[in-house]
């Protein structure tokens, strides 16, 4: 049962990162392309661990598992970089400065490296059932283990806030929150874990339709090729 739960999960994500996309397509940019990046990833992320009881443990599965923990190592901080992007897209004219930028590649440097130490150079596999479903986690003893993707969800909702204050949008805010509320009880029921990286891609979504509309990227991608 909770296979088809991390299945539908996985076309949830497939639906946004569709949809994100298109954005992206029209109108090239880290606004768009991280929500897309980050929600083709965990399509993989969810579909690996809904496959997982079929396909059973062994080299297959090990397999299929790598590329979920490299790429929510790789991808997960630039998430940083889109809360800057996000930023900027809403008129804040601060975020254009230096060391405000600086800052933030600094930062985002920092947690890739982070990632790739535990999660792709440390990485040490074993098999985990939670209900009926077998995933691969890392069991690699490290100091920072889910750090990058706490710090990075803490950006986001930091910049979520930021707009709610300057522009009146909230909903960035609200899914962060949601995302940061439920990652401590993520360890123990990793479906909640997984369900609110859904809502919080939502919220990304929803920021970029905001930021970036559609017709706007449209008639952008008209008028560029005269330029």
């Amino acid at each position: 049962m909770i296979s088809l739960v991390f299945a539908a999960l996985a076309a949830a994500q497939l639906c946004l990162a569709v949809s994100a996309g298109r954005h992206w397509r029209a109108a090239p940019g880290l606004l768009a392309a991280v929500p897309t990046l980050v929600c083709s990833a965990l399509v993989w992320d969810n579909g690996v661990i809904a496959v997982g009881s079929l396909t059973g443990a062994g080299p297959l599965l090990q397999a299929l598992s790598v590329p979920r923990f490299a790429l929510h190592a790789l991808l997960t901080p630039f998430l940083v970089l889109w809360s800057l992007s996000a930023a900027d897209h809403a008129g804040l004219s601060w975020v254009r400065r230096k060391g405000v930028r600086g800052a933030a590649v600094g930062l985002t440097v920092l947690l890739v490296a982070a990632g790739v130490l535990h999660d792709v150079l440390g990485l040490s596999m074993r098999t985990e059932r939670w209900a009926d479903t077998l995933r691969y986690v890392n069991d690699a003893a490290s100091p920072t283990g889910p750090l990058p993707a706490i710090i990075a969800g803490l950006v986001v909702l930091s910049a979520g806030i930021v707009l709610w204050r300057c522009t009146g949008f909230a909903r960035l805010a609200v899914t962060a929150a949601v995302m940061v509320a439920v990652s401590g009880a993520a360890a123990q029921v990793p479906v909640l874990g997984n369900a609110a990286e859904v809502v919080l891609d939502v919220g990304l979504l929803l920021t970029v339709r905001r930021l970036l509309p559609l017709r706007e990227t449209r008639r952008i991608a008209a008028v560029a090729p005269q330029e």
